[in-house]
């Protein structure tokens, strides 16, 4: 499908895979999208205003913008060498063909540079296809969508229920397209709270201030407008606005001589720019005791005299209104109830189309011009900010056709895949996977070789693909699955996906490499364990063992007569509560991270566990977790003990984050943070290194070797099963759960 991105040299239409309806979030082909002029044009002018270079300094200055995509890209050098130097040649006209690319011709020479950002967030459209968990709408309905990395302009877009809102019969495709500013605009009337007969001014007469005059006029206020550009006041006047202006100091005395000389009851600003000069013309023409809301994005340094002499009330409006930015209303779906939240994000949305239906807003008014997808880059490459009288509203146009409704594509312009190793699929293209993962495989070329990924996000997931010269892009697990020239797959989603995508690609027959946690509840375990005995190779990422420090202390033991005594010290630092870790999809920082430290104990007792207890700290109304303020004592079929205090209520500075001391056999040995590891009492260093090695690239050694010789997996089978159901059950103690062993 075609997807409109954002680059620094303007606007492109790129080919990306279709997104999938995602639990709790339905499907929709688009058939409008609206453009926000302030948000998508101003990164796209201030890249222009960057890149725009005298003739005679092109060649130094693009290759200095090179030297920043390597700058940028250390993590993976041959990749930002390779994409800089493609930048370089083509500023320089230069004609240059990648090595070793195969072209199907499905979508020109090469797609590689096909890289950007995520434009749009206000579609219209209709349901194609509902998640699981939506049960309220169903395929054929028309709605409207809203927010930025969701309501993308796009062919498709995959959207949470609670940013989308119905359309009314009465309604039109193009004028829904405009629902997410005209909540915007909405939210902030609302802030206002009007009343009949108020006088109330609107800085800035741009689509939202202009929806917001029109709201205000249906609430039974007089409004009066300030715009810099005379046309857009004379568009407000046509549409029912009482007076304005675009000459600030006639502005002022236009609101002296309209409000007898008091000042208007209520202000909204609803402009962008970084200056201070709109909120404090806010609070010169607003009266005492009025109020000045904010709804665009302005310098908020505001004279005090004007402020405090007045005693105005100053507020702010967020966005779509109350659930916008929270993650339990946005992701989750958790609705706040009518009585006590009467006007949340996705009710004023679907207020705004009910505006619409009744015919009580003229948007159509204010929508200038509709494009088509393929005319949208020259759109954006025309509204420099220069032109006299740019558009207000501009709607992009899908057509009547479904465009590449596919899950998946092939970029044009990719390497080939060797045959003599893993070819494998990066399923979650997050930091993790594409900073650590992806380069330590890359250091085990002779191995491994990346064909796929395999993003939700299509646009974060493509730029990586593209820059890594990758063949297969997809939203779709099962595309991936069903492929048999992939020979393993790479899992680095976030934790509530694990299990089921670990047991779907072990029945696919597909190697797999899942980051840890391997499970975050009992009953995903319990599917893992039926794998036992699959002819594909398990790893799960519990790197830690695999270590310098870890391996050299497990040397020194090996021939140990006594139990080992293990104390194991994790300053977690804090993570504020709201953090995805501690929700549904993290699980809490006992199973996501504390999983490797039980692993580590394993490891070096080389015994299976016996006995398991917990405590935890009691928080009361503090903002503290009891799963990562806790104690955990294992003890082992050899008589070791492994203690581990894992704690968030430590510093930041001047604590290394962990510490292991193993006690046996008249020794202690300490690994400090993974730099060193050290026999006390002979302050005899084992192993030394300035930067921490947690096992990363062991960890991916061993792997690589057990997939080249169909030898045992680095970690048996049972271990991984015994450190998840360690985690799950100290996950229990600490929660007070009954369990057992």
């Amino acid at each position: 499908m075609r997807q409109i991105l954002g680059t620094s040299k303007g606007a492109i239409v790129a080919r990306v895979p279709r997104p999938i309806a995602e639990r709790g979030a339905v499907l929709v082909r688009v058939h409008y999208s609206f453009i926000s002029a302030g948000t998508e044009l101003a990164p796209l002018r201030a890249g222009a205003e960057t890149g725009a270079v005298a003739k005679s300094d092109a060649p130094q200055s693009y290759l200095g913008l090179s030297k920043a995509y390597i700058a940028a890209a250390l993590r993976n050098p041959a990749a930002a060498v390779r994409f800089a130097t493609r930048i370089s040649r083509e500023k320089l006209g230069i004609d240059s063909k990648p090595a070793q690319i195969v072209n199907d011709g499905s979508a020109g020479p090469d797609e590689m540079a096909d890289q950007g950002w995520s434009l749009g967030y206000s579609v219209a459209g209709e349901v194609v296809e509902v998640g699981e968990e939506v049960t309220d709408l169903m395929p054929g309905d028309r709605v409207a969508c809203a927010g930025a990395g969701q309501a993308n302009h796009a062919d498709y877009v995959s959207v949470n229920r609670n940013l989308v809102a119905l359309i009314p019969t009465e309604c039109s495709f193009e004028d829904a397209a405009t629902t997410t500013v005209g909540a915007i605009a909405l939210q902030g009337v609302r802030r206002s709270a009007p009343q009949l007969g108020d006088r109330v001014a609107v800085l800035g007469l741009g689509i939202i201030g202009q929806l917001s005059a029109q709201l205000l006029r249906i609430n039974g206020c007089e409004v009066i407008g300030l715009d810099l550009n005379r046309s857009r006041v004379d568009r407000a006047l046509q549409l029912g606005m009482a007076a304005g202006d675009s000459d600030v100091e006639s502005f002022k005395k236009l609101v002296r001589d309209w409000s007898s000389g008091w000042g208007v009851d209520r202000t909204l600003i609803t402009a962008a720019t970084k200056s201070d000069a709109l909120i404090n013309l806010a609070m010169e023409v607003t009266r005492p005791k009025g109020t000045v809301v904010i709804v665009g994005d302005v310098g908020l340094n505001v004279r005090r005299d004007l402020f405090y002499r007045k005693e105005i009330d100053l507020l702010m409006s967020t966005s779509y209104g109350p659930g916008r930015y929270d993650r339990h209303y946005e992701v989750e779906g958790n609705d706040y109830p009518l009585p006590y939240v009467r006007w949340t994000m996705n009710r004023n949305m679907q207020a705004y189309l009910e505006l619409l239906g009744r015919h009580r807003l003229n948007v159509n008014a204010i929508i200038d011009r509709t494009i088509t997808v393929e005319e949208a880059p020259a759109f954006y490459g025309s509204s420099t900010g220069k032109e006299p009288n740019p558009p207000i509203g501009v709607l992009i146009s899908y057509g009547e056709t479904a465009v590449d409704p596919a899950p998946l594509i092939t970029l044009s312009g990719h390497q080939a895949a060797p045959r003599d190793r893993a070819r494998y699929a990066l399923v979650g293209a997050g930091a993790f996977g594409t900073s650590m993962l992806v380069p330590q495989m890359k250091k085990r070329s002779d191995r491994f070789f990346l064909r796929g990924i395999v993003s939700r996000d299509s646009v974060r997931g493509g730029n990586f693909a593209r820059a890594n010269g990758v063949e297969i892009l997809t939203t779709d697990l099962e595309t991936v699955l069903s492929d048999p020239d992939f020979d393993l797959v790479v899992i680095a989603t976030r934790h509530h996906e694990h299990a089921s995508m670990t047991v779907r690609a072990l029945r696919a027959g597909k190697h797999v490499f899942v980051e840890k946690p391997l499970a975050i509840t009992w009953e995903e375990l319990d599917k893992i364990v039926e794998m036992r005995g699959c002819k594909p190779i398990l790893m799960v990422g519990f790197n830690r063992r695999f270590s310098p420090a870890v391996q050299a202390i497990q040397q020194r033991i090996r021939g140990r007569r006594s139990p080992l005594l293990m104390n194991y010290r994790v300053n977690a630092r804090y993570i504020p509560l709201e953090h995805w870790v501690h929700g549904p999809d993290g699980g809490g920082r006992n199973i996501g991270e504390a999983c490797h430290m039980y692993d580590v104990f394993r490891f070096l007792a080389g015994a299976a566990v016996e006995q398991i207890s917990a405590v935890s700290i009691r928080p009361g109304d503090l903002p503290y977790k009891m799963n990562d303020n806790f104690v955990a004592t294992l003890s082992y079929g050899d008589g070791s003990v492994g203690a581990l205090t894992y704690t968030a209520l430590g510093p930041n500075e001047g604590l290394a984050k962990e510490r292991l001391e193993v006690f046996c056999d008249g020794e202690v040995y300490i690994i400090d943070d993974f730099k060193s590891a050290i026999r006390a009492s002979k302050n005899e260093v084992l192993w030394q290194s300035p930067e921490s090695d947690k096992g990363h690239g062991e960890e991916i050694n061993r792997f690589a070797d057990a997939l080249a010789t169909g030898g045992p997996a680095p970690i048996p089978f049972d271990e991984l099963i015994e450190t998840s159901a360690v985690t799950l059950q100290v996950e229990d103690l600490l929660h007070g759960r009954r369990c057992e062993v």
